[in-house]
């Protein structure tokens, strides 16, 4: 799994959305950012965007593949579910996160089913156990006219 920075820095204000990034949501954040071959500065980057609040206005989104856009939402949808409640401000960032990214509704409703389907097996919701490569799989089972 290979996203920018920016993806990462966008899922951390889908996690901030209800006021506070958890313990759970930024180690969920962090492995994936690690995993995703992100260079030492970049995890840096996303590690600051733990501790401070970023503004999802000010990202810039543009410039990513399709597959990067739906990677992307799916991850925060995951995210704002890891820690077992779904806020109605980190579901609106999500609807914000949507726009920002240029997704179509049917395409943000599966990569969300999509994570939703990897955070129910057994122990995927803690996020040391979520399965990322379980994630793109299940994208693309469920979105094949998107290229990775």
């Amino acid at each position: 799994m290979t996203l920018p920075t920016q993806s990462f820095l966008a899922l951390a204000a889908v996690g901030w959305a209800d006021g506070s990034l958890q313990k759970v949501e930024a180690v969920g954040l962090l492995r994936a950012a690690r995993d995703s071959g992100l260079s030492e500065a970049d995890v840096a980057a996303v590690e600051a965007a733990t501790k401070t609040r970023p503004n999802l206005r000010e990202l810039d989104l543009a410039g990513m593949s399709s597959w990067e856009q739906v990677l992307t939402f799916a991850l925060g949808a995951w995210l704002a579910q890891a820690d077992g409640v779904v806020s109605t401000d980190e579901h609106e960032t999500l609807r914000a996160l949507g726009d920002a990214l240029g997704l179509a509704d049917p395409l943000r409703k599966r990569a969300a089913v999509a994570a939703y389907d990897v955070a129910c097996l057994p122990e995927a919701g803690r996020p040391e156990r979520f399965d990322l490569a379980k994630l793109e799989a299940r994208l693309r089972e469920r979105l094949p006219q998107i290229g990775a």
